[in-house]
């Protein structure tokens, strides 16, 4: 079946289905021929299901996890309902907060409600406490405190890795640490090109985009000794790869006054270590990579080149 007769079944643009078989949810056949895309009628079926499981919200790792081991199936949805139920808790606390501004506003016009302004800020305080215990709240604050491009480029980058509710105080005072320092940063200077891209996606991309980059990260975070080996071979060819290359140098140099610039402004000292402790996922990330490099003696040298 081709791509354009799965669309018309399914509902799906385009697009959208390259994005789950990218994301490895779907894996249709290839003609031998002229390498088109052929699809099965389980894969349309898969489509379907998934698109379905998207409208209600569900996480696409959660999704894949449910294709994967259908047996996990109940316990994934009955996660995804609880979810839904505290949304809605928090959709009931908002909805009370703007009600109590209507009647302010519809007593006082000229004021525009904010003669009622605490009452209505200690339920915008209960909202945010309900949201501080989701596992998605970290990802989607940095968007909101960071409005644009910081923003957006933050969560799409660590938001792979902040799966996590703020469950205890070292977390809390980590999460503080984190949010003042990016606060105080100079501004960071994120190519134009990459920007432009970046500032076009929507929040939902960002979150589809943060799940993708998170699945391709997956091998390296807890990966057992066959994967570690695997993943210490594809590192040693790719460096070997890198050596050939003719512009390794210049690479290099680029790298390393990045490094430079970032640790002096405290990035590794400050928002790594936050980092640590507000995720388990990114500590064991960070432990993979430390091990392969010493595993391989990867570095870069005195003069920004990598030697083995």
């Amino acid at each position: 079946m081709k791509i354009k007769d799965v669309m018309k079944q399914t509902g799906l643009t385009r697009k959208a289905i390259y994005y789950y078989e990218e994301a490895g949810l779907i894996a249709p056949s290839t003609d031998p021929e002229n390498q088109y895309r052929i699809y099965s009628s389980d894969d349309v079926e898969r489509l379907r299901y998934i698109r379905t499981l998207r409208r209600l919200g569900m996480p696409i790792r959660d999704i894949k996890t449910i294709l994967q081991y259908p047996d996990q199936a109940t316990l994934l949805l009955r996660k995804q309902l609880a979810r839904i139920e505290a949304e809605s808790s928090e959709l009931a606390l908002c909805r009370q907060a703007i009600s109590v501004l209507i009647e302010a506003a519809e007593q006082s016009p000229k004021d525009g409600g904010r003669s009622r302004i605490r009452e209505a800020d200690l339920l915008a305080g209960a909202v945010e406490q309900e949201r501080r215990r989701r596992d998605d709240y970290m990802r989607r604050r940095l968007m909101e405190l960071f409005p644009g491009t910081m923003g957006k480029f933050m969560a799409l980058h660590f938001g792979a890795f902040l799966q996590e509710p703020l469950s205890d105080s070292d977390k809390e005072s980590a999460w503080e640490r984190l949010v003042g320092y990016v606060d105080s940063m100079e501004q960071f200077d994120i190519p134009s090109q990459l920007a432009e891209h970046i500032d076009r996606m929507s929040e939902e991309e960002i979150e589809e985009a943060a799940a993708v980059y998170r699945e391709s990260l997956q091998r390296y975070i807890s990966p057992t000794e066959a994967e570690y080996e695997e993943l210490k071979k594809e590192m040693r060819a790719q460096v070997e790869q890198f050596k050939k290359w003719p512009l390794n140098q210049e690479q290099t140099a680029l790298t390393r006054q990045l490094k430079e610039r970032l640790d002096r402004a405290g990035f590794y000292r400050v928002f790594v270590e936050q980092m640590r402790t507000l995720s388990a996922d990114y500590r064991n990330y960070l432990e993979t990579l430390e091990r392969l490099q010493r595993d391989l003696n990867v570095r870069y040298d005195d003069h920004g080149m990598l030697t083995i």
